[in-house]
């Protein structure tokens, strides 16, 4: 269990950390070695999972409970099963679970599911990329266009190897340069 505590710090920290600017995550991540990097995935592959578990059996728990209060409510003084009661008691159940999912996508973004895969994501190497090659060719346009990009390439190659959250840092910081020189350009116009 205290791996899922850890995993849920380490988790919220880099929620912290992509609400920062762009210089802060380019130096958190130029201090990550490639140990750092490969304890923090294994730390969130082992959490996600318990993460999962518990809320498979959370989830479970809470709509087998919400359906048999909603049934007692409903058969409180009389016991005789019809077919009114049943789909009166499905179509609330089934309005229940509807909420509960929505609080659940809500909460998705900070801690759920999707943001346990894209915080394994984001360490993972280039070579595990699935849209890699595109991403790849961008970061490696804007290495070669602005000196500040590839320093940080050269800096993080120098030390370990290059994961997908190194590509996302080095194409913001490019794209920060190409919108301040449009936006020059823009109001040169």
């Amino acid at each position: 269990m205290s791996q899922l505590f850890k995993g849920l710090q380490l988790l919220l920290a880099d929620n912290d950390l992509q609400r920062k600017p762009l210089d802060e995550q380019a130096a958190q991540w130029r201090q990550k070695s490639e140990r750092d990097i490969e304890v923090e995935s294994e730390l969130i592959e082992t959490a996600k999972g318990q993460w999962l578990a518990g809320s498979v059996m959370l989830w479970l728990g809470v709509s087998l409970t919400a359906l048999a209060v909603i049934a007692d409510n409903l058969w409180e003084h009389s016991y005789n099963p019809s077919f009114p009661k049943i789909v009166l008691v499905l179509l609330i159940w089934v309005g229940m679970l509807f909420v509960l999912w929505l609080i659940a996508q809500m909460f998705d973004q900070t801690a759920g599911f999707a943001r346990w895969v894209r915080a394994f994501s984001s360490r993972s190497p280039l070579a595990e990329m699935d849209d890699s090659l595109e991403q790849v060719q961008e970061a490696l346009a804007l290495a070669r266009t602005y000196p500040d990009v590839l320093a940080y390439k050269q800096q993080i190659v120098a030390s370990r190897r290059l994961r997908q959250e190194d590509i996302r840092i080095m194409r913001d910081m490019g794209r920060r340069h190409r919108q301040s020189a449009y936006e020059r350009e823009l109001s040169l116009l």
